[in-house]
């Protein structure tokens, strides 16, 4: 990750802490993200989402997609239903003073590791980022949204 990025600190031997003392909300991160990650945040360009931090998935100096976006909508609960996001890829964190807190991650790989047809991911060549990113996503994330903490 961005050694410079403002929101993150060291946390425990294991983790890394991201704070944003804009939004009042943390989260932990697996040290072992640290090399295979930059973090940057966006508040223009969103569809619904004032605020999204992404945790963009880096592999030998090549910066792919979000592994991990962090979203903050100025919203109430009643119109996050009415707008559908409860049936969305996009969960849910937390709710509080007109805000919502969720998370996004992606639903594929990245077309990038896709072969020379498009038609599959070429295992032989980006085996190991492939396994990589889906560790990251699969078993790493659903242990990252339950550190999600509100100031």
């Amino acid at each position: 990750m961005k050694r410079k990025h403002p929101g993150l600190l060291a946390g425990p031997p294991k983790t890394l802490l991201y704070q944003s003392p804009k939004y009042g909300f943390s989260i932990r991160l697996p040290r072992s993200w640290k090399c295979y990650t930059v973090v940057r945040s966006r508040t223009r360009r969103l569809e619904d989402a004032e605020y999204a931090l992404d945790f963009l998935f880096k592999y030998k100096g090549k910066v792919y997609e979000s592994a991990l976006t962090l979203l903050v909508f100025r919203m109430t609960l009643k119109q996050w239903r009415a707008k559908g996001y409860d049936e969305s890829p996009i969960v849910r964190l937390a709710v509080r003073n007109g805000l919502i807190y969720a998370y996004l991650v992606p639903e594929e790989l990245p077309d990038e590791f896709l072969n020379a047809k498009g038609d599959d991911y070429d295992y032989a060549r980006f085996g190991r980022p492939i396994r990589i990113l889906s560790r990251m996503v699969n078993d790493d994330i659903p242990g990252i949204v339950r550190t999600f903490k509100l100031r």
